[in-house]
């Protein structure tokens, strides 16, 4: 979710909002798409009812695999502008999480670790009784389908409540 994805959903959602009735918007995204949702509404939550990470990262700052990716979709390295990566790391603005969320992660996932999802849902316990972590200690880099559906089930319910 770098700035040009971020451009590009923008784009989606005017155009999706402008030719349709749209109400509700929930964002869904699993692995780096869960990362993606986790920053896309921390960057914009005015625009987000609902949000659903399936074994996202909610830190970039501290993201270690598959930098040479994201310093391309980014601009830089951590290094070179951390404000960015900061800015886009939905740990550091869980005052902004004010719409249903749920999160997965798994104990064992080597791919995207679920510390920072952790101490993510942590904090928004208390602050919004509207959300769901669903961890599996043994669980890697993958959801299961009853987690999905209990994730995303849980988000819809309270977005259309």
């Amino acid at each position: 979710m770098g700035p040009q994805a971020e451009a590009d959903v923008l784009q989606i959602l005017e155009e999706l909002k402008a030719k349709y009735q749209i109400e509700k918007t929930i964002l869904v995204g699993g692995s780096m798409g869960g990362s993606s949702s986790l920053s896309f509404t921390a960057m914009h939550p005015g625009l987000i009812d609902g949000v659903v990470s399936m074994n996202g990262t909610a830190n970039h700052l501290q993201y270690e695999q598959f930098q040479e990716f994201i310093r391309a979709s980014y601009g830089g390295t951590k290094q070179e502008i951390p404000e960015e990566y900061k800015r886009r790391s939905a740990e550091y603005w869980p005052e902004r999480f004010t719409m249903p969320t749920a999160m997965t992660t798994g104990g064992k996932d080597m791919l995207v670790p679920p510390d920072s999802c952790i101490r993510l849902a942590g904090v928004l316990k208390k602050l919004n009784p509207n959300v769901l972590h669903i961890h599996q200690p043994a669980g890697g880099h993958s959801t299961t389908y009853e987690d999905a559906v209990s994730a995303l089930g849980f988000v819809c319910k309270r977005v259309l409540e």
